[in-house]
Protein backbone atom coordinates (compact mmCIF):
# COMPACT_ATOMS: atom_id res chain seq x y z
CA UNK A 1 0.00 0.00 0.00
CA UNK A 2 1.20 3.22 -0.76
CA UNK A 3 2.33 5.65 2.38
CA UNK A 4 1.68 9.45 1.92
CA UNK A 5 5.45 10.82 3.04
CA UNK A 6 5.38 14.40 4.16
CA UNK A 7 7.43 17.12 6.10
CA UNK A 8 7.23 19.93 7.10
CA UNK A 9 9.07 23.87 6.13
CA UNK A 10 9.46 26.85 8.35
CA UNK A 11 10.43 30.12 6.85
CA UNK A 12 12.06 32.76 9.24
CA UNK A 13 13.18 36.02 8.07
CA UNK A 14 16.10 37.44 10.02
CA UNK A 15 15.67 40.10 12.43
CA UNK A 16 16.75 43.94 12.34
CA UNK A 17 20.03 44.44 11.51
CA UNK A 18 22.75 47.09 12.04
CA UNK A 19 23.84 49.47 9.04
CA UNK A 20 20.47 51.57 9.31
CA UNK A 21 18.06 52.04 6.88
CA UNK A 22 19.99 50.40 3.90
CA UNK A 23 18.73 48.71 0.86
CA UNK A 24 20.41 45.35 2.19
CA UNK A 25 20.84 42.61 -0.39
CA UNK A 26 24.00 41.46 -0.44
CA UNK A 27 25.66 43.41 2.07
CA UNK A 28 26.76 41.35 4.77
CA UNK A 29 25.63 43.29 8.03
CA UNK A 30 24.88 41.34 11.22
CA UNK A 31 21.76 41.79 13.49
CA UNK A 32 21.45 44.07 16.05
CA UNK A 33 20.85 42.59 19.82
CA UNK A 34 17.13 43.14 19.48
CA UNK A 35 16.72 41.58 16.29
CA UNK A 36 18.53 38.22 17.52
CA UNK A 37 16.62 38.54 20.68
CA UNK A 38 13.45 39.07 18.35
CA UNK A 39 14.60 35.76 16.27
CA UNK A 40 14.97 33.95 19.47
CA UNK A 41 11.25 34.84 20.62
CA UNK A 42 9.77 33.64 17.91
CA UNK A 43 11.87 30.49 17.68
CA UNK A 44 10.88 29.85 21.33
CA UNK A 45 7.50 29.37 19.40
CA UNK A 46 8.42 26.24 17.62
CA UNK A 47 7.75 22.89 19.35
CA UNK A 48 10.58 20.65 18.05
CA UNK A 49 10.59 17.73 20.20
CA UNK A 50 7.88 15.62 18.10
CA UNK A 51 10.92 16.27 14.63
CA UNK A 52 13.68 15.01 16.82
CA UNK A 53 16.37 14.24 15.64
CA UNK A 54 14.85 14.59 12.06
CA UNK A 55 15.66 18.47 12.25
CA UNK A 56 17.54 20.26 9.75
CA UNK A 57 18.66 23.92 9.66
CA UNK A 58 19.20 25.67 6.39
CA UNK A 59 20.54 29.45 6.44
CA UNK A 60 21.71 31.92 3.90
CA UNK A 61 25.21 32.35 4.24
CA UNK A 62 25.02 35.91 4.73
CA UNK A 63 25.69 36.69 8.51
CA UNK A 64 22.58 38.37 9.48
CA UNK A 65 21.16 35.06 8.88
CA UNK A 66 24.20 32.69 10.04
CA UNK A 67 25.36 33.70 13.02
CA UNK A 68 21.71 32.94 14.72
CA UNK A 69 21.63 29.85 13.26
CA UNK A 70 24.57 28.20 14.72
CA UNK A 71 23.58 29.26 17.76
CA UNK A 72 20.34 27.66 17.23
CA UNK A 73 21.79 24.58 16.30
CA UNK A 74 23.81 24.46 19.28
CA UNK A 75 20.58 24.63 21.67
CA UNK A 76 18.76 22.02 19.64
CA UNK A 77 21.58 19.55 19.54
CA UNK A 78 21.83 20.07 23.52
CA UNK A 79 18.33 19.41 23.82
CA UNK A 80 17.85 16.28 21.26
CA UNK A 81 20.85 14.72 22.89
CA UNK A 82 18.80 15.47 26.58
CA UNK A 83 15.78 14.01 25.15
CA UNK A 84 17.60 10.72 23.81
CA UNK A 85 19.35 10.03 26.81
CA UNK A 86 15.83 9.92 28.54
CA UNK A 87 14.48 7.73 25.51
CA UNK A 88 17.91 5.29 25.86
CA UNK A 89 16.88 4.50 29.53
CA UNK A 90 13.78 3.43 28.41
CA UNK A 91 14.14 1.82 24.90
CA UNK A 92 17.43 1.22 24.97
CA UNK A 93 18.04 3.82 21.07
CA UNK A 94 21.10 4.83 20.03
CA UNK A 95 21.39 9.07 20.37
CA UNK A 96 21.60 10.31 16.71
CA UNK A 97 22.98 14.01 16.69
CA UNK A 98 21.42 16.80 14.20
CA UNK A 99 22.83 17.56 10.95
CA UNK A 100 24.94 20.53 10.80
CA UNK A 101 23.64 23.33 9.80
CA UNK A 102 23.63 23.67 5.67
CA UNK A 103 24.35 27.16 4.41
CA UNK A 104 22.90 27.31 1.15
CA UNK A 105 24.21 30.53 -1.09
CA UNK A 106 20.67 29.76 -3.32
CA UNK A 107 18.72 31.21 -0.55
CA UNK A 108 20.71 34.42 -0.13
CA UNK A 109 18.98 37.86 -0.14
CA UNK A 110 19.44 39.20 -4.09
CA UNK A 111 21.92 41.38 -5.03
CA UNK A 112 21.07 44.92 -6.00
CA UNK A 113 23.83 45.99 -7.94
CA UNK A 114 25.02 49.40 -8.03
CA UNK A 115 21.96 50.26 -5.22
CA UNK A 116 22.90 47.46 -2.54
CA UNK A 117 23.71 49.13 0.43
CA UNK A 118 23.37 52.62 -0.21
CA UNK A 119 20.39 54.28 2.40
CA UNK A 120 17.02 55.13 0.64
CA UNK A 121 17.16 58.55 0.99
CA UNK A 122 20.07 58.68 -0.90
CA UNK A 123 18.07 56.37 -3.68
CA UNK A 124 15.24 58.09 -3.71
CA UNK A 125 17.41 61.62 -4.25
CA UNK A 126 19.51 60.03 -6.77
CA UNK A 127 17.24 57.40 -8.56
CA UNK A 128 13.84 58.29 -7.69
CA UNK A 129 12.16 57.69 -10.51
CA UNK A 130 13.98 54.63 -11.27
CA UNK A 131 13.52 53.06 -7.74
CA UNK A 132 9.80 53.29 -8.64
CA UNK A 133 9.70 51.75 -11.26
CA UNK A 134 11.75 49.29 -9.90
CA UNK A 135 8.98 48.19 -7.07
CA UNK A 136 6.67 48.34 -9.59
CA UNK A 137 7.76 45.90 -11.84
CA UNK A 138 11.73 44.51 -10.76
CA UNK A 139 10.99 42.15 -13.74
CA UNK A 140 11.29 44.62 -16.52
CA UNK A 141 13.70 46.86 -14.71
CA UNK A 142 16.85 45.74 -13.27
CA UNK A 143 19.04 48.06 -11.00
CA UNK A 144 22.83 48.81 -12.76
CA UNK A 145 25.08 45.37 -11.94
CA UNK A 146 22.47 43.85 -10.16
CA UNK A 147 20.90 40.06 -10.36
CA UNK A 148 17.87 40.15 -12.34
CA UNK A 149 14.75 39.26 -10.88
CA UNK A 150 14.44 36.16 -13.30
CA UNK A 151 17.64 35.02 -12.27
CA UNK A 152 17.05 35.45 -8.31
CA UNK A 153 14.04 33.32 -8.27
CA UNK A 154 15.57 30.80 -10.58
CA UNK A 155 18.26 30.78 -8.09
CA UNK A 156 15.68 30.51 -4.99
CA UNK A 157 13.85 27.91 -6.99
CA UNK A 158 16.82 25.80 -6.98
CA UNK A 159 17.58 25.90 -3.87
CA UNK A 160 13.86 25.34 -2.52
CA UNK A 161 13.93 22.00 -4.61
CA UNK A 162 16.73 21.04 -3.15
CA UNK A 163 16.15 21.02 0.14
CA UNK A 164 12.48 19.66 -0.80
CA UNK A 165 14.09 17.27 -1.73
CA UNK A 166 16.46 16.23 0.89
CA UNK A 167 13.23 16.11 3.39
CA UNK A 168 11.86 13.23 0.97
CA UNK A 169 14.66 10.97 1.26
CA UNK A 170 14.47 11.62 4.97
CA UNK A 171 10.65 11.07 5.22
CA UNK A 172 11.25 7.52 3.25
CA UNK A 173 13.89 6.25 5.24
CA UNK A 174 12.80 6.01 8.94
CA UNK A 175 15.40 4.86 11.32
CA UNK A 176 14.93 1.68 13.25
CA UNK A 177 15.38 2.01 16.91
CA UNK A 178 17.43 -0.61 18.65
CA UNK A 179 20.56 -2.74 18.31
CA UNK A 180 19.41 -6.08 15.91
CA UNK A 181 19.73 -5.37 12.75
CA UNK A 182 16.70 -8.04 12.24
CA UNK A 183 13.82 -6.22 14.70
CA UNK A 184 10.81 -7.13 13.30
CA UNK A 185 8.81 -3.96 13.49
CA UNK A 186 5.70 -3.40 11.55
CA UNK A 187 5.99 -0.61 8.44
CA UNK A 188 2.46 0.83 8.96
CA UNK A 189 3.03 1.24 12.65
CA UNK A 190 6.69 2.74 12.17
CA UNK A 191 5.27 5.05 9.42
CA UNK A 192 2.92 6.65 12.36
CA UNK A 193 5.16 6.67 14.77
CA UNK A 194 8.61 7.84 12.66
CA UNK A 195 9.06 11.88 13.48
CA UNK A 196 8.08 14.19 11.19
CA UNK A 197 11.29 15.58 9.33
CA UNK A 198 11.47 19.91 9.79
CA UNK A 199 13.59 22.47 7.81
CA UNK A 200 14.17 25.48 9.29
CA UNK A 201 15.00 28.07 6.66
CA UNK A 202 16.76 30.61 8.23
CA UNK A 203 16.66 33.69 5.64
CA UNK A 204 15.68 36.93 3.66
CA UNK A 205 11.99 38.55 2.48
CA UNK A 206 12.95 38.54 -0.73
CA UNK A 207 13.67 34.74 -0.56
CA UNK A 208 10.89 34.26 1.64
CA UNK A 209 8.13 36.09 -0.99
CA UNK A 210 10.27 33.95 -4.12
CA UNK A 211 9.20 31.11 -2.00
CA UNK A 212 5.58 31.79 -1.31
CA UNK A 213 4.97 32.53 -4.73
CA UNK A 214 6.70 29.27 -5.99
CA UNK A 215 4.33 27.54 -3.90
CA UNK A 216 1.16 28.97 -4.62
CA UNK A 217 2.16 29.06 -8.35
CA UNK A 218 2.43 32.59 -9.05
CA UNK A 219 4.81 33.74 -11.95
CA UNK A 220 5.35 37.44 -11.66
CA UNK A 221 3.11 38.57 -9.22
CA UNK A 222 3.37 42.36 -8.50
CA UNK A 223 1.88 41.92 -5.10
CA UNK A 224 3.93 39.44 -3.25
CA UNK A 225 6.88 41.17 -3.94
CA UNK A 226 5.50 45.47 -3.34
CA UNK A 227 2.57 45.23 -1.10
CA UNK A 228 3.23 41.62 1.25
CA UNK A 229 4.79 42.89 4.43
CA UNK A 230 6.85 39.97 6.26
CA UNK A 231 8.42 41.87 9.37
CA UNK A 232 11.44 40.77 11.06
CA UNK A 233 11.71 37.45 12.62
CA UNK A 234 8.35 36.80 10.78
CA UNK A 235 7.63 32.81 9.79
CA UNK A 236 6.06 31.08 7.28
CA UNK A 237 5.33 27.33 7.38
CA UNK A 238 4.73 25.11 4.47
CA UNK A 239 3.63 21.57 4.82
CA UNK A 240 5.00 19.14 2.38
CA UNK A 241 3.48 16.31 0.97
CA UNK A 242 4.39 12.86 -1.47
CA UNK A 243 1.85 10.91 -2.78
CA UNK A 244 4.45 8.10 -3.65
CA UNK A 245 8.04 8.07 -4.86
CA UNK A 246 8.10 9.39 -8.09
CA UNK A 247 5.43 12.05 -7.45
CA UNK A 248 5.63 15.74 -7.23
CA UNK A 249 5.35 17.50 -3.75
CA UNK A 250 2.00 19.32 -2.66
CA UNK A 251 2.05 22.51 -0.47
CA UNK A 252 -0.46 23.52 1.85
CA UNK A 253 0.95 27.42 3.19
CA UNK A 254 0.59 28.85 6.61
CA UNK A 255 0.62 32.02 7.27
CA UNK A 256 1.76 33.60 10.84
CA UNK A 257 3.05 37.10 11.06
Amino acid sequence: MTRLSHAKIVLLRHGQCEGGNILRGKTDVNLSELGAATMLNRIKQIDFVPHFPKVSLISSPLQRCQHFTHGLFTELNTANTALSEMNDEAHQSVNTPLPAVQLMPELAEIDFGDWDGVSFDSLYEQFGDKINQYWDNPWQHTPPNAESMSEFETRVASGFNKVCQQLRQVANSPELKGNSPELNVNRSELATNTPEPLAIIVTHGGVIRTIIALVLGLEQCQGIYNTLSIDYAATVSISVFWADESSEPKFQLHWSA
